[in-house]
């Protein structure tokens, strides 16, 4: 388990395979010896309105300015600011498949722009599960956009800040 601990810690993760039951475990038990401040969305959200009522409950979000109210857009910009700048956090998004395609791709290129970002360096680390990979990487090259000094393509970028753990292919790794 230290070594997807390892892993975690440089990127984010798309875990795949075994049952939805395992992939679960799998992510309790990392989330367990991660030492990130861990935000489990609900699975199987299904729109970004989903999403973003989550961000809201859960206050994954760091307001610049003390208000009673704040107003969506205001939100939403706070938690693109917090992803950017997060504390040691790990969010957690399972069980993708069922969230629009366009919303799932958006949410997660967030993310990986955060990571890519050279001047800031997010701590914010992603944790998804899918039942397969069913070309998601392949997909996120071809509807996302990032900008890159180094003449990578977006498949590249993706890989580099997505790693596919497929727990089919773990043989006992557990916690003891």
């Amino acid at each position: 388990m230290e070594t997807y601990k390892n892993i975690l810690k440089k990127g984010h993760l798309l875990i795949v395979g075994k049952t939805e039951l395992e992939r679960e475990k799998f992510i309790t038990e990392l989330i367990n010896i991660s030492g990130y401040e861990s935000f489990r969305f609900p699975k199987n959200m299904k729109t970004f309105n989903d999403y973003f009522n989550a961000v809201k409950k859960m206050k994954v979000y760091k307001p610049s300015y003390v208000s009673t109210n704040y107003n969506e857009d205001a939100i939403w910009d706070f938690h693109r600011e917090w992803i950017l700048r997060g504390n040691s956090s790990l969010v957690i998004l399972e069980e993708i498949e069922c969230l629009e395609e366009i919303s799932k791709f958006e949410i997660i290129e967030r993310y990986i722009k955060a990571l890519e970002n050279r001047e800031i360096k997010s701590l914010v680390r992603l944790i998804i599960s899918q039942n397969k990979e069913n070309n998601l990487i392949e997909r996120l090259a071809n509807e996302t956009y990032f900008e890159n000094d180094y003449n990578r393509t977006n498949k590249q970028i993706v890989e580099q800040n997505l790693k596919i753990i497929d727990i089919e292919k773990i043989k006992n790794e557990h916690i003891t």
